[in-house]
């Protein structure tokens, strides 16, 4: 229940009698295809050699996901068709951290944030997207 449902059951005005609690799970982005999630496909990266580069891209991507436009620049310069394929790439990667290869790379929840921060840190200013 919402803030405008919570003050329409206040006044009356609303007869609702599901508990807070029981809330609906948010929708998934109807921009995702979660049939192709389950198809592995890193796009232009390459998980295993070059892991800077995805998390780079990553972070770019999510800095630009408000700015349609930039976002689907990077899309092109990473080689993303568009936002079901990112969803794509972002299932591949998380299945790869489960396999042998990426286990063996990032043991550890710990050992992936400190890549992921390491990659951050080193980024350039272009890389920062802070111009629009």
């Amino acid at each position: 229940m919402g803030l405008f449902d919570s003050m329409l059951a206040a006044l009356g005005l609303r007869n609702d009698t599901t508990p807070v609690g029981d809330e609906q799970p948010t929708p998934v982005d109807p921009a995702r295809d979660l049939a192709l999630e389950q198809q592995d496909d890193a796009a232009s990266f390459d998980f295993a050699a070059d892991i800077a580069r995805y998390f780079t891209a990553e972070f770019r991507v999510d800095t630009a996901w408000s700015r349609p436009a930039r976002r689907d620049g990077l899309f092109a310069e990473y080689g993303i068709r568009d936002v079901a394929h990112w969803y794509q790439v972002k299932a591949t990667f998380a299945r790869w951290l489960e396999s042998p290869d990426g286990k063996s790379k990032y043991p550890t929840e710990d050992a992936l944030i400190q890549a992921r921060l390491t990659t951050t840190q080193t980024m350039g200013v272009d890389d920062l997207d802070l111009l629009p």
